[in-house]
């Protein structure tokens, strides 16, 4: 699995019309049968408003086909409208389990 993790710091004004263009872009993300997820928060970092938009991909090839197409240019734009540093990540994940992890680790028969 791949998640990328994007933090944009919008002015006021533009806020909305970022989160506008994020939430444009989830439904046909979440309609690829290759993206597991897309979430669009918006809190406070160090007292900064912060959007952050997240992708879960099932591959690499379904993530770089993403990252290349036309409608990734739109978060690229919103990531350009930034009033600080966007922060811009990308991670390959391995799943080690869900909720019996949280169990085992309780019950304290978790492996390390």
């Amino acid at each position: 699995m791949y998640l990328s993790i994007i933090k944009i710091y919008p002015s006021a004004e533009m806020e909305h019309v970022i989160i506008d263009v994020l939430e444009s872009l989830k439904g046909p993300s979440t309609a690829n049968v290759d993206c597991l997820d897309c979430t669009i928060t918006v809190g406070t970092d160090n007292e900064r408003r912060v959007i952050c938009y997240t992708e879960q991909w099932r591959s690499r090839e379904a993530l770089d086909r993403r990252l290349g197409s036309a409608s990734y240019s739109r978060v690229l734009e919103a990531i350009e409208s930034s009033q600080l540093p966007p922060v811009v990540l990308f991670y390959e994940m391995n799943v080690i389990g869900g909720l019996e992890l949280v169990e085992r680790a309780r019950a304290g028969t978790g492996r390390h």
